[in-house]
């Protein structure tokens, strides 16, 4: 494992903050399950129209918060007083949550609901997305390992004010809204509260802060494109029917962006090196951990769709395709954070930031979005006029495709720049051998059991464990690393019951 005086290894955290998030996983789901069976029990529409105005919170109002989160995250990590930057992004918030306040009947006449109360309490989550996102950036800066925690406790709030709100005030959309607020509310306060980070107020840094994020507006703006999807097919279609399909795939799919947990300290340790091993190792340990996500999806993801709702079983291919997407783009993320914590035109007393390496990575992503949605637009308008119902589970794959060419794009682009500034040794081996095991590990347990009730789901962790013990088995055998990854694993045990 890589060592460090200053902090624990990457792996070591990579590790923590994984079987955290793995631990917590099944709150997440249960949560996504209570909101899709509740919401949908109102009707498919009510689900559909919550989930359009997560989408157009999430992907419009809340870019500003996103836009702070890179540099942030590297400022922090150098031990700059971020504080300033903090200020900064609460107004940044208080502007957008006013331009969506007046955006309002628009969205509303565009989605065809007339229920304006949801619209404006889901202002309570801009805000509160806005501060989550930049105390989440901090830490992940100087204390990733806390990020881990503040999820769980995500997690747990929102499923406990789910609860309440959803079945005892039966609050329909509002119910998901609040119980999303409280959880960002004690996820904010872990993050701030207990962070090891300078939180000191310097504007010369916020200031800076603010130039050099622009460089990731571009960044941004892709994820505009991507979040055009959701609303055009509304428009075209004049329904959010099709959304409730996608966002159902989506929904489980984001099983596979626990993944991404893996490289929560990579930021930390390229502040302390720019090893190139660092990258070598951050591939090699996502692929090897990673591909236990998508073996869940091979194995489990028909049966928790049906879990959901019973027709959103005809969402198994979009499921597919986002999984696959979800876990390029969280492979991205490695590529992504190498190159912006080696770009010196970041730095705080640096200039030519719009020259360096990762203002010209994000202009390629926003070409490679616009060429996916584009083209998955297309085939949507030629399918629209049908009966919605029958085309929802095609649209919900066009959608996906989308998303999946996108990542791909993302991933090669971004991997041939960080090759260039690295110099690394792409593991393929490992890489190739951890896909194939993931497939190979599921195809004995796939389709063994259908579910037809809520009770069967113990079935499902049945099949689960057994695939999971033959990944584990087949990964000890045919991939060095991950060999190497169990045998430290084990070695730490030992240590620590001593």
């Amino acid at each position: 494992m890589l060592r460090s005086k200053k902090s624990p290894g990457f792996v070591r955290i990579g590790l923590f903050n994984l079987l955290i998030r793995t631990v917590v996983a099944p709150i997440s789901f249960l949560f996504s399950f209570l909101a899709v069976r509740y919401l949908s029990s109102i009707s498919i529409e009510t689900f559909g129209v919550w989930q359009y105005i997560y989408v157009l919170i999430t992907g419009y109002f809340t870019i500003p918060a996103d836009l702070f989160s890179s540099i942030t995250s590297r400022y922090s990590a150098e031990g700059k007083d971020v504080g300033g930057i903090i200020i900064i992004n609460a107004i940044a918030g208080s502007i957008s949550s006013l331009v969506y306040f007046i955006l309002i009947p628009i969205f509303m006449h565009s989605a065809g609901y007339n229920q304006s109360l949801y619209f404006y309490t889901a202002i309570l989550l801009i805000v509160l997305i806005y501060l989550n996102r930049i105390s989440g950036s901090v830490a992940i800066g100087k204390s990733p390992r806390l990020t881990a925690i503040s999820a769980s406790g995500f997690q747990v709030a929102r499923l406990i004010s789910a609860l309440v709100m959803m079945f005892y005030l039966n609050l329909s959309i509002n119910a998901v809204i609040f119980a999303y607020s409280l959880g960002y509310v004690v996820q904010i306060a872990f993050n701030l509260g207990f962070v090891n980070a300078r939180l000191g107020i310097d504007f010369k840094v916020a200031l800076s802060a603010v130039k050099k994020s622009i460089v990731f507006i571009m960044n941004y703006v892709q994820l505009m494109i991507e979040a055009t999807l959701v609303w055009v097919v509304v428009f075209i279609v004049n329904s959010a029917v099709p959304v409730s399909y996608f966002e159902s795939a989506l929904i489980i799919s984001n099983l596979v962006g626990w993944s991404q947990a893996a490289t929560d300290g990579l930021i930390l340790k390229l502040q302390e090196s720019k090893d190139p091993k660092l990258i070598e190792t951050a591939i090699k340990f996502y692929f090897s951990v990673g591909g236990i996500f998508l073996l869940i999806i091979f194995v489990d993801g028909e049966r928790l769709l049906y879990v959901l709702r019973p027709e959103y079983i005809a969402s198994i291919y979009a499921l597919i395709v986002l999984s696959f997407s979800t876990f390029v783009r969280s492979a991205y993320t490695i590529f992504y954070k190498a190159i912006y914590m080696a770009d010196e035109s970041l730095a705080v007393e640096s200039k030519g930031e719009f020259k360096g390496h990762t203002a010209r990575l994000t202009t390629r992503n926003v070409i490679i979005s616009a060429i996916g949605v584009s083209s998955s637009l297309f085939l949507i308008y030629l399918l629209r006029g049908g009966n919605i119902y029958k085309i929802s589970p095609i649209l919900a794959v066009f959608i996906s495709l989308a998303l999946l060419i996108n990542s791909l794009g993302m991933f090669f682009s971004s991997y041939s720049m960080s090759k260039k500034i690295y110099n690394f040794n792409f593991p393929l081996k490992e890489v190739v051998i951890s896909l194939l095991i993931s497939i190979v590990s599921s195809l004995p347990f796939i389709g063994l059991s259908k579910v037809r009730a809520i009770e069967q789901l113990i079935i499902m962790a049945e099949l689960t464990s057994l695939a999971l013990g033959l990944y584990i088995v087949l990964s000890y055998i045919l991939n060095p690393y991950a060999r190497y990854l169990i045998h430290s694993i084990i070695r730490e045990i030992k240590n620590f019951k001593l």
